[in-house]
Order: structure tokens, then sequence, then C-alpha cells
């Protein structure tokens, strides 16, 4: 089975996915670190830079996770069509929890997981960690 490197090049629709979740990704991102860091300069707390970043990766990784065990989709995913689900059963807590842990230190290991993720065999839209929790990313009603 083709790695997600070997569909890039070759496949529109898999680009097109990933375009999608980098999209949603954005449209998450702004739902959480701009709320966290307008407070975190309101409130005048120190270090400014350092505590938006880590505090936004907690926030981000808490919605992510609470938000898809209940509905599989965030703002983000809802927005473009997009939605997780889980391989084996139904999608849980913990399955949320697993595949968004990335997200606390989203600096470092939300790349790597990704990167990871597009070079192993197997379902080419899966992260690293969805493959862990046994979820993946899908189009809506497909």
């Amino acid at each position: 089975m083709p790695t997600g490197y070997d569909l890039i090049g070759h496949s529109h629709d898999f680009r097109m996915h990933l375009l999608k979740r980098l999209a949603a990704c954005m449209v998450d991102v702004a739902v959480v670190f701009v709320p966290v860091t307008v407070a975190i300069y309101l409130l005048d707390l120190e270090p400014k830079e350092l505590l938006a970043g880590v505090l936004s990766g907690f926030v981000w990784f808490l919605y992510s996770a609470v938000a898809e065990a209940r509905t599989g989709t965030t703002l983000g995913k809802r927005i473009v069509g997009l939605v997780v689900v889980s391989k084996d059963g139904p999608m849980t807590l913990s399955k949320g929890i697993v595949r968004n842990v990335p997200k606390m230190f989203w600096f470092i290991f939300l790349p790597v997981d990704f990167l990871v993720g597009l070079s192993r065999e197997g379902d080419p839209r899966q992260r690293w960690v969805d493959g862990v929790a046994g979820t993946t990313v899908i189009k809506e009603n497909q």
C-alpha cells in the first residue's frame, strides 16, 4: 500500500483532503488561540508569548478532544465537511484524547505526528496518533 508521500504527487483527491484538513486546522486555531491570547494580554500575564503558546495548546487539545468525541467534528472540520470516525466501534472520549495529544505541544509534536503519518503504510489520511487511536478523518456523509 502506498504512503501519503507517494499519493501527494499522484492523487488530486488526497491533496484536496490535506488542504481541507489544513483549512479546518486554521479555523480551529483561530477559534482557540485568539481568545486565549487576548485574555492573556488583557490580564497582563507574564511571560505572554510562552503562556499564549502553552495555554492555547492545552485549550486546543481539550476543545478538539471533547468536540470530536461528542460529534466527530470541530468547528473547522464542520465548515470544510470533514468528520473524525473510529475504525473500530463508536468514537469515544478516550479516542478523542489520544488523537489530540499532539495539539498540547503543537509547536513540536503536531508537525512530527503529521509527517510520520504520511510516511506510514496504510490509511494515508491518518496522522500517526490516528493509527494509535484507531481513528481517521473522512469526508462527511462518506
